[in-house]
């Protein structure tokens, strides 16, 4: 048996939006004619060769787990190691739905192996029953995408077929003109003072909530009329013209051109504010607007916008 100690890099987008070089060292190694990977971001050079010491010194003296032993919870740690690695958007959610909703079903200790087809068709059956078809594919797009990984990892020898429940057509809510007014109103009376503000944006702009919570002075430039986004859901960066209503509101929202930096909407500490949900629903019971939800906003902004001769394309 023998190993190498290796350094992997990869490119992923920072906090600032751009992309970065990040590194982790790591090792690979042959055991029992299967190659086996384990890298950490936080390693050394030196922690690394310590770590595929011991990972040798195990296989010789009959310690290593064999492939086919690898419990659900060994092989689920490995896997958001992997996601974190590849600086995937999805591993807060991802793991979320694993430690939540896949471990405590399927089992910690459960062999990756005696996962069957069966199980999976019953979680199916049992999660659709409690949440909507669109929770349950998430739920089970992971798993789906974590037994194909644990296969070319040498984990399964066969991956069973898991086939994602249909989704229901999408839901398609927008806001007449007259409704939009009743609804600015309605939060300019709102405790929260960025709640006018945020929704203008949305409004505007089509941008999801995510990005409009996020979004920097550094990234708006009143100047050429344009906010340009570079951490967005399709991993694509994105330019949006501002609207003249928007324009009026982020020079209202901050009127000193000196103090535009960092977070548009910031918590009293500082932080990026969390959520708008209690201030928003408060603000549609008070314009009498039902049956909306604050991603209804996005479609909004498109229903206007190809009314008005726009092409979303």
């Amino acid at each position: 048996m023998s190993g190498k100690v290796r350094q992997r890099k990869w490119r992923a987008r920072g906090l600032s939006g751009r992309r970065e070089t990040r590194a982790a060292w790591g090792y690979t190694c042959q055991i029992d004619g299967r190659q086996v990977k384990e890298f950490n971001a936080a390693w050394s050079f030196q922690d690394a060769m310590d770590a595929l010491q011991a990972r040798l010194k195990a296989a010789e003296t009959g310690q290593a787990r064999p492939a086919s032993q690898m419990t659900f919870a060994e092989v689920t740690k490995e896997y958001l190691r992997y996601k974190d690695q590849q600086g995937k958007r999805s591993l807060k959610e991802d793991t979320r739905i694993i430690k939540t909703r896949l471990i405590p079903y399927y089992g910690a200790e459960t062999l990756i192996s005696q996962i069957t087809a069966e199980q999976v068709a019953q979680y199916e059956r049992k999660r659709i029953g409690e949440v909507s078809v669109y929770t349950t594919c998430n739920e089970l797009a992971v798993l789906k995408h974590l037994l194909r990984v644990a296969k070319k990892w040498g984990y399964l020898q066969t991956v069973i077929d898991i086939e994602l429940p249909k989704k229901p057509q999408g839901r398609e809510r927008y806001l007449e003109q007259e409704e939009i007014d009743r609804l600015l109103a309605a939060c300019a009376l709102s405790k929260n003072s960025y709640l006018t503000t945020i929704v203008i944006v949305a409004l505007t702009t089509g941008m999801r909530k995510e990005e409009i919570l996020k979004l920097q002075w550094e990234r708006v430039n009143l100047s050429t009329f344009a906010i340009t986004l570079y951490k967005t859901k399709s991993g694509k960066p994105r330019s949006i013209p501002i609207h003249a209503d928007l324009e009026a509101a982020l020079r209202a929202h901050e009127s000193d051109p000196a103090k535009r930096q960092g977070l548009l909407f910031t918590k009293r500490d500082g932080r990026a504010w969390g959520q708008v949900r209690t201030a928003f629903e408060t603000a549609l019971d008070r314009a009498g607007i039902k049956d909306f939800r604050f991603h209804d906003l996005r479609h909004t902004f498109s229903s206007h916008f190809v009314m008005r001769g726009g092409s979303l394309t």
